[in-house]
């Protein structure tokens, strides 16, 4: 009877000895971010808590190439032809995204871990968020006319007139949020915080609070309870409309709401519809807030550019150039300023050496298992890539922490090319960023309108580094900027 027993076990321990000690630390060739990475995930999982893994896996990578373990059942892969394999392969997520984006504990795009399901949801908006439903749409023309010369540039125009200068971060985050929802909820029920800054900055303040806490925490707190007024706002009876705010249509509400409605999937309809939209709302103003903030920081050190990209601006059909009177009148098209290419390069630039999602994308290998960098990788295995890495391989990016728009100006077609595939600041494959297009088109269209009516200087700054965190700030949070007028400059 002790001998039936005792067999088994051993065969379990010498298994378990040969998948968790034997295989990775003596038999598989794939090079160790640690010496202990093998058999424990202590290493990583230290820097992560200390938000030290991004840089520390980047630093591994340097060292030992392009695939590494960083714990047993953990690999980092930093290569074009890993992309291909993990995130156009699909590859399902990581359980991290369930734990650390789902909204009112209902399932969105990110936090779905099947690509099933995520698919069925996604087919629901991505006509709407597609670039030429973008550039086209007499609403997003509307909105971003409003935006624009509506409230932030009457803001700008004051500060130049007084000479003062301004926080940029929080400034263009209310931009973004205000960006944003008016996408989502069309402009009679967006967020106004870009005119009401003594409003946005105690929201930012329980955002940042909402951001670590866990799903069962966050659960019907103040963030969750703002995103549901939002969408029962825009469900009720027209109210006595502001003469100064013109109606655009809730663009990605209604669609998504009309789609979820058209096919049901077991999740309650009104938590499956805001659970969606909080997340684009938290992305679409960190993230081009963090965006426009780097912007301006490098541009203000670079009148010379400044100069370059406002001449290119000068080939616009539609001037740029603000006056009162322009409130009410339209954007110049946003087909044609996509199509700049310093812009495009200046903007792309930031992106890359500044990336706002800095962190590692993590995969799980399907259970038949996968194929990498020559090494056979088992089922079940946690891969990922990460913009940080991917942005520095200087084969393809030389002097990879040089910020140098121009590397991206007349660029031969195959390099360009492998540039253009090692962009991942919105991830890419099937689960990338959806709103990239609409994210892209905002951030040009305001960069754009700075430099066509403003040179910008910096004349206080705090701790400039990336903080490494999954959404990455600016450690000091400060970034004071001057906005002089052309006529002045």
């Amino acid at each position: 009877m002790f001998l039936t027993l005792l067999l088994p076990a051993l065969v379990l321990v010498a298994l378990l000895y040969q998948h968790h000690l034997l295989h990775p630390y003596f038999l598989s060739p794939i090079p160790n971010a640690h010496p202990t990475s093998p058999i424990t995930s202590r290493w990583i999982h230290l820097r992560r808590r200390r938000a030290q893994d991004i840089q520390a896996i980047y630093a591994a990578h340097r060292r030992a190439g392009p695939i590494v373990r960083l714990a047993p059942n953990e690999l980092s892969v930093n290569s074009l032809a890993g992309l291909r394999t993990i995130y156009t392969g699909a590859f399902e997520k990581d359980a991290f995204y369930s734990d650390a984006f789902i909204n009112f504990h209902t399932p969105n795009l990110v936090g779905m871990l099947h690509n099933q399901p995520h698919a069925h949801q996604k087919r629901m908006l991505s006509s709407i968020y597609a670039n030429s439903s973008i550039q086209s749409s007499p609403h997003v023309r509307v909105l971003s006319s409003h935006i624009l010369w509506g409230r932030l540039f009457p803001i700008l125009n004051n500060l130049s007139r007084t000479n003062e200068t301004v926080s940029v971060l929080p400034l263009f985050q209310a931009v973004g949020m205000d960006f944003t929802s008016a996408f989502l909820f069309g402009l009679q029920n967006a967020t106004r915080y870009t005119l009401h800054l003594e409003e946005w900055t105690p929201w930012l303040d329980e955002y940042e609070r909402f951001k670590y806490l866990s799903r069962d925490a966050r659960y019907n707190g103040f963030i969750e309870k703002w995103c549901l007024d939002l969408c029962s706002r825009v469900q009720m009876p027209p109210r006595m409309e502001d003469p100064e705010v013109p109606a655009t249509e809730a663009v990605v509400f209604n669609r998504l709401k009309a789609s979820l409605e058209k096919s049901p999937d077991g999740r309650p309809l009104d938590l499956a519809i805001a659970s969606e939209l909080l997340d684009h709302l938290v992305a679409g103003h960190e993230t081009s807030g963090i965006t426009f903030t780097y912007i301006m920081w490098e541009m203000s050190q670079r009148p010379d550019l400044q100069a370059r990209l406002r001449e290119e601006l000068g080939s616009l059909s539609v001037s740029l150039r603000y006056d009162e009177a322009k409130v009410r009148e339209e954007v110049s098209p946003l087909s044609e300023i996509d199509r700049l290419p310093l812009l495009d390069a200046i903007v792309r630039e930031t992106l890359r050496l500044h990336a706002p999602a800095p962190a590692p994308l993590p995969r799980v290998t399907p259970p038949e298992g996968t194929w990498l960098h020559g090494f056979y990788v088992p089922g079940g295995v946690t891969v990922s890539s990460s913009a940080y890495s991917l942005h520095r391989i200087e084969e393809v990016f030389p002097s990879p922490e040089e910020w140098m728009p121009d590397r991206w100006v007349d660029v031969e077609e195959g390099k360009i090319h492998d540039m253009r595939r090692l962009f991942w600041a919105f991830g890419n494959g099937g689960r990338m960023c959806l709103g990239s297009n609409f994210a892209l088109l905002e951030i040009k269209l305001v960069v754009a309108a700075l430099y066509a009516n403003f040179t910008t200087a910096v004349t206080e700054h705090g701790e400039m580094e990336q903080d490494m965190a999954f959404i990455s700030l600016p450690k000091g949070r400060r970034l004071m900027v001057q906005f002089v007028p052309l006529e002045k400059a």
